[in-house]
């Protein structure tokens, strides 16, 4: 038994080998002969002397805390091998179906992670997180040969809680009202709450393993209401509810759910309930057959598939209705009955067919101002449960959807990142089936207008991006109109409309007018499409142009340059004469003092005593007026 422990054999106490069962106690092993016969003969059983060819290991077998990799089921592989796996979950790579003792190494990179050698059956990794998932390779050599080598791609991801089961418990205790038990599993651990904000003192919290929680609350806590557990993890939220049926009320209160619909395995909790000391306690019926209360009534050490417990709490009768674990026969009708009350029903359906469907706008235009608050949404109906949502963005960027909290069933998911333009899409995935679709969104902001002035043409052109469709046309201002600020200042442009119905987020708009058109030379553009609408105004100021012409004339240009010349010309003429004038003037007064000077001189020879003192003054007006 030593020799096969150093090969790595390992066997249970029971073994069939060569169709013959050896039963291993160690109060019946005797003697040494019978123990090393039997040795013996188990060494040759596991390497395969003796037994037949269909003798073989137990297979590996994947389950909901491992995945099972057998190599010899890709040694001619097409491709890479690629697994999903759940966080928290391992991979048994087994060497099952390999022949001879080969010596297999996993790799990540260029790191050996394990290696199995010396008769070794398999390979485990540690529990998985986010981080490992990626490319790894599997490679198996036999008497230093290679027998073959392929990549594994793992995708290791966070799972959603399951739908939790939500069922009866502490039923066997008397004169107490039994406790609601809620248990859900995923990766990681679910938190279970309940409804009405109970805290999780008041509740009963267990850790069954790595993945799976358990929670109980008294039920005295909902005696006169409804009730719900969720079990939330970072990947979402699942609830499952008490489906709760007051008989006080002839009719169905908004939180009475007429119809259920579960998939198999799922479980359903009904209560109906009346208030009164001297009532007895309601009674369900399935399909008008009355349900014996005696032989269904709920037994801690029986696991009933269906069972009734009656309650009673501050005068309120009460009575449910559990199902563990529902199969498709437990489909039907369930009612409650009570005396003098109105009785209530509920269609269960069972069904594990596949349904899912979404709807969503194919379009979505919004403003610039409102793309950071605006959600994207989507309407969903899905059975059984929707295990997969998220959004992809135009840059190719995934987020998960926002659901509703404390609901059964989601009916909305959501997108509320800020949005850009492009198409968005939705990813769906509920038991196996996918369902993808597309909404294009525009972000719209205030269009820009870009003016200019084409001199060649006298022609002011516009250029703007906008949303189509759309509608654009050019208004003017008169000049005789001192003030261009009221509506009713501007008329539209002759012919100037124009209505463009393309069907685009960003089109380039252009457009053209003549100033010459209108009576002004105050001229705006205004723009209208299903966001809002602009005007921009323009004014275009035209300086006085020097015309040079060396050809005809127009009369009017000819007639002013004649008068300017004309009027030039008597001007110069008047300015000659008066010079003129003015110097034959003072040149005759000159000569007329030369001569009075002389007459006096005659008739006066006494002043010819002073003629020298005088010629020096006449010398000096002489020099002067030289």
């Amino acid at each position: 038994m030593s020799l096969l422990h150093s090969l790595g054999v390992k066997f249970p106490y029971r073994w069939r080998c060569c169709s013959k069962k050896f039963s291993f106690q160690n109060t019946r092993m005797k003697t040494w002969r019978q123990r090393n016969m039997i040795a013996a003969v188990l060494l040759l059983c596991a390497v395969g002397a003796l037994c037949s060819d269909d003798v073989k290991t137990p297979v590996c077998v994947s389950s909901h805390e491992a995945a099972c990799l057998l190599p010899a089921d890709y040694l001619n592989p097409s491709g890479p091998i690629s697994k999903e796996l759940a966080v928290g979950m391992k991979v048994i790579i087994s060497l099952e179906g390999l022949s001879g003792s080969p010596v297999c190494y996993w790799i990540r990179g260029e790191d050996r992670v394990m290696t199995a050698r010396n008769g070794s059956q398999s390979m485990v990794t540690s529990p998985l997180s986010e981080t490992d998932s990626g490319e790894y390779t599997l490679t198996c050599d036999s008497n230093n040969a290679a027998m073959f080598s392929t990549t594994v791609i793992l995708h290791v991801v966070m799972k959603r809680p399951t739908k939790p089961q939500l069922m009866l418990d502490g039923v066997d205790v008397s004169d107490t009202s039994p406790l609601f038990k809620c248990v859900s599993e995923g990766f990681p651990k679910p938190t279970i709450t309940w409804s009405g904000n109970k805290d999780v003192d008041e509740a009963k919290m267990f850790k069954a393993s790595d993945k799976r929680t358990e929670s109980k609350i008294s039920s005295s806590e909902y005696y006169n209401r409804g009730m719900m557990c969720c079990a939330t993890n970072a990947e979402g939220q699942e609830c499952s509810q008490l489906y709760d049926y007051d008989l006080q009320s002839s009719v169905m209160n908004k939180d009475e759910v007429s119809t259920v619909t579960l998939s198999e395995g799922q479980s359903l909790l009904l209560r109906c309930r009346v208030k009164g000391y001297s009532l007895t306690p309601p009674v369900w019926e399935k399909g008008g057959i009355q349900l014996n209360t005696r032989t269904l009534s709920c037994k801690p050490e029986k696991q009933e598939e269906m069972c009734i417990k009656n309650d009673s709490h501050y005068a309120v009768r009460m009575a449910y209705l559990s199902i563990r674990s529902v199969r498709k026969e437990h489909s039907g009708t369930y009612t409650c009955k009570s005396t003098n009350k109105t009785p209530k029903s509920v269609d269960v359906h069972v069904s594990d067919e596949v349904s899912l469907s979404a709807q969503l706008d194919e379009t979505k235009i919004i403003s610039a101002q409102e793309a950071s608050s605006t959600c994207l949404q989507a309407t969903v109906s899905y059975h059984p449960v929707l295990q997969h949502c998220s959004w992809e963005t135009p840059d190719k960027k995934r987020t998960k959807c926002v659901r509703e909290t404390w609901v059964t069933q989601h009916r909305t998911v959501k997108l509320c990142d800020p949005l850009i333009s492009g198409d968005y899409k939705l990813h769906l995935e509920a038991g196996g089936q996918n369902e993808t679709k597309t909404v294009s969104v525009c972000v719209v902001d205030e269009p820009k207008f870009n003016f200019s002035f084409n001199k060649d043409d006298d022609t002011l052109n516009l250029e703007a991006v906008s949303l189509v469709p759309a509608n654009y046309t050019w208004m003017v201002c008169s000049k005789f109109n001192d003030s261009c600020e009221t509506d009713s200042s501007w008329d539209e442009v002759p012919n100037a409309f124009k209505a463009d119905s393309d069907v685009s987020c960003n089109k380039t708009i252009k457009s053209s007018v003549r100033p010459d058109l209108g009576d002004g030379h105050h001229l705006k553009f205004c723009l209208t499409n299903s966001i809002g609408s602009w005007c921009q105004s323009y004014h275009i100021i035209t300086p006085p142009a020097v015309q040079y012409s060396i050809g005809n004339q127009s009369q009017d240009i000819i007639f002013l340059l004649k008068a300017g010349n004309i009027t030039l010309f008597l001007a110069l003429v008047v300015v000659s004469t008066v010079l003129i004038f003015f110097i034959k003037k003072k040149n005759f007064r000159s000569t007329g003092e030369s001569l009075e000077l002389q007459e006096s001189r005659r008739h006066h020879p006494a002043l010819n005593q002073t003629s020298c003192r005088y010629r020096n003054v006449s010398t000096t007006v002489d020099i002067s007026e030289g």
